[in-house]
């Protein structure tokens, strides 16, 4: 029986070793890296990349020539972009490809939306607060209530926990006469107040048929948007932004991105191209110009630049280098257990086994051996020698604490 709790402990405390070891050794060995930033010029006409130069340690700005630019500028080159520091000197553009230039302009038409694989594969509660679309005043006010949706759309009073009946029976009738069949399958709003103004909620059927759900004056507002992929809605990123160009950014079943576009409904095609929505960020800026969408996986940066009318303007791909000494985790370490990834904000416990770590587990193997050698004891606890052979440095540790227990203990 002490065998088997013995062993128990050493699996345990090798799972330990095994999610933090290889953690902090990653922070001393593997080369940490910024990406470069890559944005597009409108009156040069030319992409600027600013990027950590590890040579001479500073940050450097260059277009796609290898030219070398100041800070300033590299400001002036973006008007629509450092437009505050361009209005405090004065070097605001006037006009800008025939369209005027103003302060005030160029700030009502930022917009910046970015979707990364963690906003896909993340927990979420399934209670939703309804704001109040059309009160009247410039906040937005927390309700009593919140709701989710089963076989029928329900109110819960936050307070008693209890359902309210007669509004989740006049929301679910409402959702019913424009069509809509439960139970829902997926639910995409914008649950916060700190936004100018409420659009509501996006809701896939039962049939994947999307439909827009508000509430206004408190009576119950649907519209069935006339879209159902055959692939299913996946996200959408619902933006309340004063610019109304569009409600957010719509991810499909099949991977496939496009903007909502407000009022019709019209998904706006993206000029990207490869888009894996499980592995890549993709970001969309805004501007009084233009529209530029980046799309960044752990190897490339695919940036692409078209007119306020989604017609490419300017594209251009970028190589990142790989991160140095990443393989030597590997090396040293077997065994690794992965309790976060990028890709979601769930927590795991996900076992890796790296074949290149049989050196490691070797090297450990004979650093225990000669451990025992020299106390004379090396068959005391066979079961060691096979854990040490198997999770390399994480078993080691794990046994040298338990041999020094012992010791304590004799």
């Amino acid at each position: 029986m002490l065998k088997v709790s013995r062993i128990a402990i050493l699996l345990l405390m090798t799972l330990v070793f095994a999610i933090y070891a290889p953690e902090q050794a990653r922070r001393l060995l593997v080369e940490r890296h910024v990406s470069p930033f890559i944005q597009y010029s409108s009156p040069l006409k030319t992409f600027f990349i600013s990027a950590w130069d590890p040579v001479d340690q500073r940050r450097r700005i260059t277009d796609l020539a290898g030219n070398e630019y100041s800070q300033t500028t590299y400001e002036k080159a973006l008007p629509m972009f450092f437009f505050r520091d361009l209005a405090t000197w004065g070097c605001l553009p006037e006009s800008i490809d025939g369209v005027e230039v103003t302060l005030k302009k160029v700030a009502r038409n930022r917009q910046f939306v970015r979707l990364s694989p963690k906003d896909l594969n993340s927990p979420v509660v399934p209670l939703y607060p309804l704001y109040e679309s059309a009160s009247g005043f410039t906040r937005l006010k927390n309700p009593a209530d919140m709701f989710r949706i089963t076989e029928s759309l329900e109110f819960i009073d936050t307070e008693s926990n209890k359902v309210v009946t007669d509004k989740s029976e006049r929301f679910t009738r409402a959702l019913q006469d424009q069509g809509f069949t439960f139970p829902a399958r997926r639910i995409f709003g914008n649950p916060t107040p700190m936004k100018p103004f409420d659009e509501g909620y996006f809701i896939t059927d039962a049939k994947g048929a999307l439909f827009h759900l508000k509430l206004v004056k408190g009576t119950p507002l649907v519209k069935n948007t006339g879209l159902a992929p055959a692939s299913g809605i996946r996200y959408i990123g619902v933006e309340e932004d004063s610019r109304r160009e569009f409600y957010g950014l719509m991810v499909e079943g099949d991977g496939r991105a496009s903007l909502l576009s407000c009022d019709t409904y019209t998904p706006i095609d993206l000029p990207i191209k490869g888009y894996d929505p499980d592995s890549m960020s993709l970001t969309i800026n805004c501007d009084l110009l233009k529209r530029t969408f980046v799309m960044k996986d752990k190897k490339t940066i695919r940036v692409w630049v078209t007119d306020r009318d989604y017609h490419l303007v300017a594209k251009h791909v970028h190589a990142l280098e790989g991160k140095k000494g990443g393989k030597i985790l590997k090396r040293l370490f077997p065994l690794r257990v992965i309790r976060a990834k990028a890709e979601t904000h769930f927590a795991l416990l996900d076992f890796s086994w790296s074949p290149q770590g049989w050196m490691a587990s070797l090297f450990s193997l004979a650093v225990l051996l000669g451990w025992r050698l020299k106390k004379r004891e090396v068959m005391r606890h066979p079961e060691d020698l096979v854990l040490v052979l198997l999770t390399g440095a994480c078993g080691l540790l794990a046994v040298v604490l338990a041999g020094s227990c012992e010791m304590s203990k004799s």
